[in-house]
């Protein structure tokens, strides 16, 4: 499944497997120029609404590593949950491009806050929000889940990437 823009190229895909009653997303992807435009969102919703027209499909499964807060946050921001943790034991270290810093490993590229902004309302989450640039993260995105309740992401600043 592939979202196509006026030109003719992909802004993201979404390719799962059909396995009787419940289906599987082996990988998504959303170009960067596309991110933060709903596209996963488009997709996953026209994936949900074959399976319910469909009718016999139980659960649209999917898994993300443990450090993609990002995308963790958009799967629950579509109403999905998480069931379960899964764990793997290396038998041997993979190479996949080049080894994280010292900092980096301090301070993850990304970070998911919920926010309840209670009674006093969003005063308290601008100042939330400060306090989190003077630790070098920029807000990304902010998800309102409620009237009182958010989910902020931030993303490391560019000085710190």
């Amino acid at each position: 499944m592939a979202a196509i823009g006026k030109d003719g190229k992909a802004m993201g895909l979404l390719i799962y497997l059909l396995g009787g009653s419940r289906w599987y997303i082996t990988l998504s992807y959303t170009a960067p120029e596309h991110r933060r435009k709903h596209i996963h969102t488009t997709l996953f919703e026209a994936l949900r609404d074959d399976g319910l027209q469909q009718g016999n499909i139980v659960s649209i499964d999917c898994r993300t590593h443990a450090n993609n807060l990002a995308a963790q946050a958009a799967f629950e921001a579509q109403g999905r949950t998480k069931e379960f943790i899964e764990y793997s034991f290396r038998l041997k270290d993979e190479v996949v491009g080049i080894e994280p810093t010292v900092e980096e490993m301090r301070m993850p590229e990304y970070l998911v806050e919920p926010f309840d902004t209670g009674p006093v309302g969003l005063k308290n989450m601008q100042a939330f929000i400060n306090e989190k640039a003077a630790e070098g993260y920029e807000l990304q995105q902010v998800i309102e889940r409620s009237m009182c309740q958010w989910v902020l992401i931030f993303r490391r600043g560019a000085d710190r990437a």
